[in-house]
Order: structure tokens, then sequence, then C-alpha cells
């Protein structure tokens, strides 16, 4: 019976999906509402950050990045996790801002932390824009590994799906959670292999084994313009571990609903 439940809860939230769609496309209007750029912010935050990063990390402190120019370097790691980060700080705050839907409307509620997904890839999407002129730009020709690049996608979005399960339910029992997310959000980019390679031996070799976004943003740089063709063995840990947060998030976030009406 148990397992009935759950399938039927599950196409509750398959179900949802139009809905997750429909919040995301509002809070993109709202974001770039009354701005100039509009959606151009998405390439503009990362963009910036990238020529920070190679002022800083190229000619003042001199990362190596062998024959890849540091700027595609950095900005192939930059545009995943910038999409990391939103989802993380955004899932935060996406049942408490939405607190009169919580309370007033039966829905499927996972359609909020998803909207919260769906909202970043937009930005991801456009942001990757970018990677094509840089490229060009620097002459980097990306392999045929660029066909795996939508499974890699894939276990990024599925943790990010789980993450927010876990965020957004977790903010709304505890408030602290926002704030936390501040400061992890800024020690895990400079635990992940973002704007320098994480050593593969060494002390710090177990951050591409425990941390799943190193593998992910190394996936990225190797089967675009590493040569690469296939994953490395941490990638495939970083599915499963990917794989299992998306599950336990979303059945820790079910099983908390009961309190969101008298939380929100």
């Amino acid at each position: 019976m148990k397992a009935v439940s759950i399938l039927a809860e599950l196409r509750e939230v398959i179900a949802a999906r139009e809905l997750a769609w429909m919040l995301a496309a509002r809070e993109i209007r709202v974001r770039y509402k009354h701005t100039v750029l509009g959606i151009g912010w998405a390439l503009a935050v990362p963009l910036c950050l990238m020529l920070v990063f190679t002022f800083l990390f190229s000619r003042v402190a001199r990362v190596s990045t062998g024959s890849l120019p540091y700027a595609v370097f950095v900005y192939l790691g930059l545009v995943p996790w910038q999409f990391h980060a939103s989802v993380l700080t955004a899932s935060a705050r996406c049942l408490t801002e939405n607190r009169n839907l919580v309370t007033k409307v039966y829905f499927a509620r996972e359609a909020l932390p998803l909207s919260v997904v769906f909202s970043a890839l937009a930005d991801f999407a456009v942001a990757a824009l970018v990677l094509v002129v840089l490229m060009a730009w620097y002459a980097v020709v990306p392999g045929w590994g660029l066909l795996l690049v939508p499974l890699v996608l894939a276990v990024q979005v599925a943790l990010s799906i789980g993450l927010a399960f876990l965020f957004s339910a977790g903010n709304l029992l505890y408030r602290d959670v926002q704030y936390l997310l501040q400061v992890l959000v800024l020690v895990w980019m400079f635990a992940s292999s973002v704007v320098y390679p994480i050593p593969r031996t060494g002390n710090l070799a177990w951050l591409a084994w425990l941390n799943p976004m190193t593998p992910i943003l190394d996936a990225y740089r190797g089967l675009i313009v590493g040569g690469e063709t296939w994953f490395k063995p941490e990638f495939g840990v970083a599915a499963l571990v990917s794989l299992v947060l998306m599950v336990f998030g979303w059945r820790w976030f079910r099983g908390v609903e009961g309190k969101f009406g008298e939380l929100a």
C-alpha cells in the first residue's frame, strides 16, 4: 500500500510540472521587471565575475589551467555554479514568500521549489551563450564529449531539486537556514573547482569525492574542452549522491508538508 501511495504522490508532482513552469516564468518576469538589461543580467553576473577572477588568478595568483585559457576555464565553472547558487538561495525563500499559496490553495507544494530550479535553468541557458563566443574568441574547439553534457546537466538538476526540497522546507521550519546558506554558498564555491582546479592527489583530493559539485564541474570542462569522451569514477559517485539527495529531499519535504500551513 505504501508503494501505491508513493506512486500516487509522484503522479501528483508530475502533474504539477506545468504549474512549476508558470511559477518559474512569473519569477523571471518579476526578477527582471523595471531593469535596463532585463534577462541580460543572467549574462552580466558570470561575465563580470569571469573578468575579476581572470585578473586575480591568471595575473596575480597565476593559477595554472594547462593549455586551456583561464577565462574559458573559469567561465565553464561559473555558469553551472551560478545555477547551483541561485537554486540554493532562492529555494530557501520560495515557501515563505508564497505563504498565501501555501496556506490558502491546495496544490502539489513541490511546484514551488521546482519552479526555482526551472527559473535558474533559464538563466543558465542564457549565460551559456557567452561560452560559445568565448570559445570562438580563444579558438577552443569542443570535442565529441559535448554530446554527453546533457547527462551532466541532468545530474546537476537532480542535485538541485534535492537541495531545493531540503532547504525550502528547512527554512520554513527554521528561518536560520536562509542566513546559513549565505555563508554556505561562499564556502562551497571555494571548496569546489569553480575558480581553480581541485588537485586529485594530496590533502585536498577528498574534496573531489565528497563534494558532488567538483566532479560535476570537472565533467563539464572535461567533456566540452578537455577532450574527454566518458565520465570519471568520481562523477559516478556525484550522480549517485545527487539521485539519493533528490529522493531523500522529496520524501522529507512530503513528510513535513503537514506543518507548512501553521509555519508559513
